[in-house]
Protein backbone atom coordinates (compact mmCIF):
# COMPACT_ATOMS: atom_id res chain seq x y z
CA UNK A 1 0.00 0.00 0.00
CA UNK A 2 0.82 3.57 -1.21
CA UNK A 3 0.31 6.78 0.00
CA UNK A 4 -2.46 7.41 -2.77
CA UNK A 5 -4.36 4.28 -1.91
CA UNK A 6 -3.97 4.97 2.03
CA UNK A 7 -5.76 8.02 1.06
CA UNK A 8 -8.21 6.77 -1.33
CA UNK A 9 -9.24 3.73 1.24
CA UNK A 10 -9.62 6.66 3.98
CA UNK A 11 -12.09 8.37 2.00
CA UNK A 12 -13.95 5.84 1.49
CA UNK A 13 -14.10 4.85 5.27
CA UNK A 14 -15.47 8.73 6.04
CA UNK A 15 -17.95 8.81 3.30
CA UNK A 16 -20.43 9.12 6.15
CA UNK A 17 -19.04 12.36 7.25
CA UNK A 18 -20.29 15.58 6.36
CA UNK A 19 -17.98 16.83 3.26
CA UNK A 20 -16.15 19.25 5.11
CA UNK A 21 -15.81 17.43 8.22
CA UNK A 22 -14.05 14.51 5.30
CA UNK A 23 -11.91 17.13 3.27
CA UNK A 24 -10.33 18.29 7.09
CA UNK A 25 -9.22 14.74 7.87
CA UNK A 26 -7.76 14.01 4.41
CA UNK A 27 -6.09 17.14 5.03
CA UNK A 28 -4.70 16.92 7.90
CA UNK A 29 -3.37 13.42 7.02
CA UNK A 30 -2.06 14.65 3.36
CA UNK A 31 -0.26 17.18 5.18
CA UNK A 32 1.22 14.50 7.67
CA UNK A 33 2.73 12.55 4.88
CA UNK A 34 3.90 15.67 2.82
CA UNK A 35 5.54 16.88 6.29
CA UNK A 36 7.50 13.46 6.53
CA UNK A 37 8.85 13.26 2.76
CA UNK A 38 8.52 10.21 0.12
CA UNK A 39 11.80 8.80 1.42
CA UNK A 40 9.89 8.04 5.03
CA UNK A 41 6.09 6.97 3.09
CA UNK A 42 6.59 3.34 4.64
CA UNK A 43 6.98 4.20 7.93
CA UNK A 44 4.45 6.71 7.55
CA UNK A 45 1.72 3.71 6.51
CA UNK A 46 3.27 1.67 9.03
CA UNK A 47 2.54 4.11 11.85
CA UNK A 48 -0.83 4.77 11.09
CA UNK A 49 -1.94 1.82 10.33
CA UNK A 50 -5.21 0.11 8.41
CA UNK A 51 -7.11 3.16 6.81
CA UNK A 52 -10.29 1.99 8.05
CA UNK A 53 -9.07 2.10 11.58
CA UNK A 54 -7.69 5.46 11.31
CA UNK A 55 -11.17 6.28 10.30
CA UNK A 56 -13.49 4.72 12.91
CA UNK A 57 -11.04 7.03 15.75
CA UNK A 58 -11.85 9.71 13.29
CA UNK A 59 -15.68 8.92 13.25
CA UNK A 60 -15.48 8.24 16.64
CA UNK A 61 -14.45 11.41 17.71
CA UNK A 62 -16.71 13.39 15.42
CA UNK A 63 -19.84 11.82 16.85
CA UNK A 64 -18.99 12.42 20.43
CA UNK A 65 -17.82 15.89 19.81
CA UNK A 66 -21.26 16.36 17.81
CA UNK A 67 -23.18 14.57 20.19
CA UNK A 68 -21.74 16.85 23.15
CA UNK A 69 -22.03 20.49 21.17
CA UNK A 70 -25.86 19.15 20.26
CA UNK A 71 -26.15 18.28 23.70
CA UNK A 72 -24.84 21.70 25.23
CA UNK A 73 -26.96 23.81 22.59
CA UNK A 74 -30.28 21.39 23.71
CA UNK A 75 -29.65 22.52 27.60
CA UNK A 76 -28.78 26.40 26.93
CA UNK A 77 -32.36 26.28 24.54
CA UNK A 78 -34.19 24.11 27.41
CA UNK A 79 -32.54 27.00 30.33
CA UNK A 80 -33.18 30.17 27.69
CA UNK A 81 -37.09 28.55 27.01
CA UNK A 82 -37.06 28.69 31.12
CA UNK A 83 -36.26 32.07 31.40
CA UNK A 84 -38.11 33.45 28.69
CA UNK A 85 -41.89 31.32 30.40
CA UNK A 86 -40.20 33.07 33.82
CA UNK A 87 -40.24 36.21 32.35
CA UNK A 88 -43.53 36.23 30.84
CA UNK A 89 -44.86 34.90 33.79
CA UNK A 90 -43.87 37.74 35.98
CA UNK A 91 -45.07 40.15 33.34
CA UNK A 92 -48.48 38.92 32.83
CA UNK A 93 -48.82 38.58 37.13
CA UNK A 94 -47.72 42.84 36.53
CA UNK A 95 -49.86 43.47 33.78
CA UNK A 96 -52.97 41.96 36.36
CA UNK A 97 -52.31 43.45 38.77
CA UNK A 98 -51.80 46.99 37.04
CA UNK A 99 -55.45 46.42 36.32
CA UNK A 100 -56.81 45.71 39.70
CA UNK A 101 -58.31 48.62 42.01
CA UNK A 102 -57.02 50.26 44.72
CA UNK A 103 -59.23 47.69 46.90
CA UNK A 104 -57.97 44.04 45.24
CA UNK A 105 -54.37 45.72 45.11
CA UNK A 106 -54.44 45.74 49.35
CA UNK A 107 -56.06 42.43 49.50
CA UNK A 108 -53.51 40.78 46.96
CA UNK A 109 -50.57 42.80 49.11
CA UNK A 110 -51.99 41.62 52.33
CA UNK A 111 -52.46 37.83 50.93
CA UNK A 112 -48.84 37.92 49.99
CA UNK A 113 -47.66 39.16 53.23
CA UNK A 114 -49.55 36.69 54.84
CA UNK A 115 -48.20 33.97 52.75
CA UNK A 116 -44.88 35.23 53.36
CA UNK A 117 -45.05 35.43 57.49
CA UNK A 118 -46.25 31.31 56.76
CA UNK A 119 -43.79 30.27 55.07
CA UNK A 120 -40.81 32.20 55.95
CA UNK A 121 -40.03 30.51 59.28
CA UNK A 122 -40.43 26.93 57.23
CA UNK A 123 -37.93 28.28 55.07
CA UNK A 124 -35.25 29.69 57.56
CA UNK A 125 -35.50 26.26 59.57
CA UNK A 126 -35.04 24.16 56.51
CA UNK A 127 -31.92 26.94 55.19
CA UNK A 128 -30.89 27.05 59.14
CA UNK A 129 -31.05 22.53 58.93
CA UNK A 130 -29.00 22.36 55.31
CA UNK A 131 -26.58 24.73 56.41
CA UNK A 132 -25.85 23.04 60.06
CA UNK A 133 -25.39 19.95 57.58
CA UNK A 134 -23.02 21.81 55.75
CA UNK A 135 -20.91 22.67 58.37
CA UNK A 136 -21.23 18.97 60.17
CA UNK A 137 -19.94 17.55 56.36
CA UNK A 138 -17.11 19.98 56.26
CA UNK A 139 -16.03 19.98 60.32
CA UNK A 140 -15.83 15.19 59.49
CA UNK A 141 -13.81 16.07 56.45
CA UNK A 142 -11.53 18.56 57.97
CA UNK A 143 -11.10 15.89 61.04
CA UNK A 144 -10.40 13.02 59.18
CA UNK A 145 -7.70 15.42 57.02
CA UNK A 146 -6.32 16.40 60.81
CA UNK A 147 -6.95 12.95 62.60
CA UNK A 148 -4.43 10.80 60.30
CA UNK A 149 -1.37 12.56 60.51
CA UNK A 150 -1.48 13.18 64.49
CA UNK A 151 -2.69 9.37 64.58
CA UNK A 152 0.31 8.59 62.17
CA UNK A 153 2.43 11.25 64.46
CA UNK A 154 1.46 9.38 67.54
CA UNK A 155 2.43 5.88 66.07
CA UNK A 156 5.67 6.83 65.06
CA UNK A 157 6.35 8.61 68.23
CA UNK A 158 5.43 5.16 70.05
CA UNK A 159 7.33 3.16 67.84
CA UNK A 160 10.59 5.27 68.48
CA UNK A 161 9.50 5.59 72.64
CA UNK A 162 9.68 1.52 72.49
CA UNK A 163 12.74 1.11 70.14
CA UNK A 164 14.88 3.11 72.64
CA UNK A 165 13.24 1.46 75.55
CA UNK A 166 14.38 -1.81 74.43
CA UNK A 167 17.77 -0.55 73.59
CA UNK A 168 17.45 0.44 77.48
CA UNK A 169 16.31 -3.16 78.61
CA UNK A 170 19.00 -5.27 75.62
CA UNK A 171 21.61 -6.16 78.24
CA UNK A 172 19.51 -6.35 81.24
CA UNK A 173 16.20 -7.92 80.30
CA UNK A 174 16.58 -9.55 76.52
CA UNK A 175 13.17 -10.87 76.42
CA UNK A 176 11.53 -7.90 77.80
CA UNK A 177 13.82 -6.26 75.02
CA UNK A 178 12.61 -8.38 72.16
CA UNK A 179 9.30 -7.54 73.06
CA UNK A 180 9.97 -3.71 72.96
CA UNK A 181 11.21 -4.49 69.68
CA UNK A 182 8.39 -6.36 68.43
CA UNK A 183 5.75 -3.40 69.63
CA UNK A 184 7.96 -1.05 67.86
CA UNK A 185 7.43 -2.76 64.78
CA UNK A 186 4.01 -2.84 64.71
CA UNK A 187 3.34 0.91 65.66
CA UNK A 188 6.05 1.39 62.70
CA UNK A 189 3.82 -0.71 60.27
CA UNK A 190 0.58 0.92 61.69
CA UNK A 191 2.60 4.32 60.83
CA UNK A 192 3.71 3.56 56.80
CA UNK A 193 -0.03 2.73 56.85
CA UNK A 194 -1.32 5.95 57.70
CA UNK A 195 1.48 7.91 56.09
CA UNK A 196 0.07 6.09 52.91
CA UNK A 197 -3.19 7.10 53.66
CA UNK A 198 -1.96 10.83 54.35
CA UNK A 199 -0.38 11.17 51.23
CA UNK A 200 -3.52 9.41 49.31
CA UNK A 201 -5.62 12.17 51.59
CA UNK A 202 -3.55 15.25 50.64
CA UNK A 203 -2.29 13.99 46.40
CA UNK A 204 -5.64 12.82 45.86
CA UNK A 205 -9.02 13.09 48.25
CA UNK A 206 -8.04 16.96 49.10
CA UNK A 207 -7.40 18.04 45.47
CA UNK A 208 -10.59 16.43 44.10
CA UNK A 209 -12.31 17.36 47.19
CA UNK A 210 -11.70 21.21 45.92
CA UNK A 211 -12.09 20.06 42.19
CA UNK A 212 -15.45 19.22 43.36
CA UNK A 213 -16.53 22.20 45.54
CA UNK A 214 -15.13 24.54 43.09
CA UNK A 215 -17.45 23.01 40.08
CA UNK A 216 -20.64 22.79 42.21
CA UNK A 217 -20.55 26.86 42.64
CA UNK A 218 -19.35 27.42 39.56
CA UNK A 219 -21.78 25.27 38.12
CA UNK A 220 -24.33 27.14 40.37
CA UNK A 221 -23.06 30.82 39.22
CA UNK A 222 -23.62 29.35 35.46
CA UNK A 223 -26.36 28.43 36.11
CA UNK A 224 -27.39 32.29 37.97
CA UNK A 225 -26.35 34.00 34.23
Amino acid sequence: MNRREFILRLEQALKDMPAEERRRAVEYYENYFDEAGPENEQEVLKALGAPEKVAADILRDYYENNTGSQQQKADGKQMHTARENAARSIHTMRDKFQTMDSGQRLLVIVLAILALATVAPACIGMIGGLGGLIIALICVVFTIFLLVPTLDLVAWCCAIGFAVAAGLKVATNPPLALCFIGIALIFAAVGVLLWQLTVYLFRITFPALIRGIVDFFRGILHWNT
